[in-house]
């Protein structure tokens, strides 16, 4: 039994020496060689960057799918919107009191909240924005028709007080064929963009401007959107 136990014990102790032997062997190498240490280092920290990238691309494709779903929500605002105002220059998509109304609530309990999006009309776009996280997402749709985002007695004041005359079918204003001077003067006031209040209704209706150039009375028409 003796002898086996000393056979074992020195047995371990070659083992041991061996192994430790191998350890100090390959630390003293690694220690000798410069490169070594520098292939050990640049593996290690290609390794950590590697993940630092897998991490950052799984993040940036996560936001990346949420950016894309809000703009295709903006987007589908903007159309729709777009739509109701080209629409109100055909008579048939006109109530019979000539105004058609638009809401947003349908809207509502979607990714973004309405409440939260600034909606502008102009003379020729529809431009929805949503902030989000600290960078604008946005969507715009161009409109067909002559638009003004004026109510109809804003119009009526803007064109007695620069062009002498409302522009009524009693009060037709002066012009000179192709009435330019009437057509430049709106589309200019028109850029200005109009925000919606997107808790109200807007509200959206065709209106003709009267030209005359003394002697005949001829129409030119447009579309008005407004709360």
């Amino acid at each position: 039994m003796k002898k086996r136990i000393k056979v074992e014990i020195a047995s371990f102790s070659r083992e041991n020496a061996v192994s430790q032997k191998n350890g100090s062997g390959t630390f003293r190498y690694l220690l000798n060689n410069t490169d070594a240490w520098v292939d050990l280092i640049l593996s290690k920290t290609a390794l950590i960057l590697a993940t630092v990238i897998i991490l950052a691309a799984v993040y940036g494709l996560a936001g990346s799918s949420s950016d894309l779903v809000k703009k295709d929500e903006l987007e589908v605002i903007a159309i729709d919107l777009a739509s109701n105002i080209d629409a109100a220059g055909s008579i048939h998509s006109i109530t019979r009191d000539g105004v058609k109304t638009y809401s947003f609530d349908a809207y509502s309990g979607q990714l973004i909240d309405y409440d939260k999006m600034d909606i502008s009309v102009s003379g020729e776009y529809v431009v929805c924005t949503f902030a989000d996280n600290g960078h604008n997402i946005s969507a715009a749709r161009q409109l067909s028709y002559k638009t003004l985002p004026f109510s109809p007695i804003q119009l009526r004041i803007l064109l007695n007080g620069q062009l002498g005359a409302n522009g009524d079918r009693s009060h037709p204003v002066n012009s000179v064929f192709p009435y330019t001077d009437i057509t430049e003067y709106l589309a200019i006031t028109a850029t200005e963009e109009f925000y919606l209040n997107t808790s109200k209704e807007v509200r959206i209706e065709r209106a003709s401007v009267f030209v005359t150039d003394g002697s005949e009375v001829n129409e030119l028409e447009y579309v008005l959107v407004y709360q």
